[in-house]
């Protein structure tokens, strides 16, 4: 029989009588008693209704207390056990006790003393189980928290070994490795065996540059408390030297303080390669394609006598004239670096339209007539439509494009007054306006069959008296500015061609 708001007491005996008497001692402690007469019988009673307290009459039941213990410690509650017996049992009950057994009651039991042993041996079951249960829910709680962390651990190491091509190592601030992922093993070599617990620094070059390199890195890291981004050398277990694209932040502890150091790395080695290749092929294109323009364009200036100074000059002057612009922020939103390289390189295309032209006219030794005038006024349509059908042909904007501005507008003049369009201020494309002015002060400083040279001062107050005229002002106004500068490219490479 189950006893549920009642504290169960569990009787075994074979005397009748006692039962009976143990029975009526436990009404005033509202306790439910039930009775077994064997030990199988008790056993079962036990793990069916687990019972705080158990007597057992010694000498009636033949049982020995300590198998019953025995079988008690299995259970998952405690139950206390208070034996029954005869005075010539005395000595061995104290044993009993001494072994683990509650109490004992002598027979023939007295009513008040059997039920003040009994309702202690209850209270104190009852604070057993108590504690029991309570410890019970301390350790289910601390195992669900340990295996909670040990699945958040296991998930957390998993992501990081997961990501095999990213280096995702964590040092201690004297650079002493703690964790190393499967991505660090696969790009450098080394297992995480070998590499936790030794110095981050046997990855580094022994150079000054990749030296002072880390040490930014690290003082950024730790004084800033946030992520820097940077590439560095680093080297591998068979001795490659890796290209890293490498990003470290700061593990704070709980206090708020830097504790280690986080790296995330890429080996970019093989994508840095490639770009420096593609670099170089870039560089190496542009250095072909300016040798190509450059050469073309000196051919059609050999057959008026030029030099290949004199587009050399026109090269210099547009990018200083281009720099003082910039410097006074004149059309700021057009005076890019790649616009001004654009234009000097294109430069060079300001009279390419002059192939085009007979040499009946072009090599006269005199002055022009006016039939000859209106012949040589048309090399700006003859160069801008060349350069026009490259840029259509292209399909893009690129530096064609300003050469074919310079090459159709660079004789257009800011009163409207120029040719071959008769174009006026800013309808004149910027670029055309500054090789304008570079091509007429070295054209006024050069000898020519019929021409004697002018002197660079008289040149400039042609020019300035030109500005607002022929010329942009603004762009008078920086040569002004900066006339000692042109006067020494002049000097500088008059004296290179003697």
């Amino acid at each position: 029989m189950r006893c549920q708001p009642k504290q169960c007491v569990l009787a075994i005996s074979n005397d009748l009588d006692c039962l009976g008497m143990i029975k009526n001692c436990f009404e005033p402690v509202q306790a439910s008693v039930i009775t077994a007469e064997s030990y199988s019988k008790a056993v079962e009673i036990l793990h069916s209704d687990n019972p705080s307290a158990v007597l057992l009459d010694i000498s009636a039941s033949g049982i020995d207390w300590a198998d019953l213990a025995t079988e008690i410690s299995q259970m998952d509650l405690f139950a206390a056990i208070v034996l029954i017996v005869d005075r010539d049992d005395r000595e061995c009950a104290i044993c009993a006790v001494e072994g683990g057994a509650y109490d004992f009651i002598e027979k023939p039991i007295q009513m008040r003393t059997a039920n003040l042993v009994v309702r202690r041996a209850l209270h104190q079951a009852g604070a057993v189980r108590f504690q029991r249960i309570y410890e019970r829910g301390i350790r289910k709680t601390v195992e669900e928290k340990t295996m909670e962390i040990t699945r958040r651990t296991d998930f957390l190491a998993g992501i990081l070994n997961s990501s095999t091509l990213v280096s995702i190592v964590l040092t201690d601030l004297e650079q002493n490795i703690c964790f190393w992922n499967l991505g660090a093993e696969n790009i450098f070599g080394y297992t995480a065996e070998e590499m936790i617990g030794t110095s981050i620094t046997r990855l580094y070059p022994d150079d000054p540059v990749t030296r002072r390199t880390v040490d930014r890195l690290r003082r950024q890291v730790r004084s800033k408390e946030n992520s820097v981004v940077g590439k560095i050398k680093q080297v591998a277990k068979d001795g490659r030297i890796l290209t890293i694209s490498l990003a470290i932040s700061p593990v704070l502890g709980t206090s708020g303080q830097v504790e280690g150091i986080l790296g995330i790395g890429q080996d970019v080695t093989e994508e840095t390669r490639l770009n420096e290749e593609l670099l170089k092929s870039c560089q190496l294109l542009k250095e072909t394609q300016d040798i190509s323009i450059f050469s073309l364009a000196r051919l059609a200036e050999s057959r008026d006598e030029e030099t290949g100074l004199h587009l050399t000059r026109i090269q210099h002057y547009c990018r200083a004239l281009c720099r003082r612009l910039a410097d006074r922020n004149l059309s700021c939103d057009l005076m890019t670096p790649e616009f001004i390289d654009d234009l000097v390189r294109s430069s060079v295309l300001h009279d390419i339209g002059k192939v085009a032209a007979p040499d009946s006219v072009l090599l006269c030794p005199g002055k022009f007539t006016r039939e000859q005038i209106e012949v040589m006024r048309l090399h700006p349509i003859h160069g801008g439509q060349a350069l026009d059908d490259a840029v259509k042909r292209l399909g893009a904007e690129s530096f064609l494009s300003i050469g074919r501005d310079v090459a159709y507008y660079h004789h257009e003049h800011w009163d409207g007054n120029g040719y071959p369009f008769g174009l006026a201020g800013d309808a004149i494309p910027l670029s055309a306006r500054i090789v304008a002015i570079a091509d007429v002060y070295d054209a006024l400083t050069t000898q020519r069959r019929y021409k004697s040279a002018l002197t660079h001062e008289e040149a400039c107050s042609v020019i300035f008296g030109a500005g607002g005229k022929q010329f942009d002002p603004e762009i008078v106004t920086a040569f002004e500015e900066m006339e000692r500068e042109i006067k020494e490219i002049r000097h500088e490479l008059s004296v290179a061609s003697t």
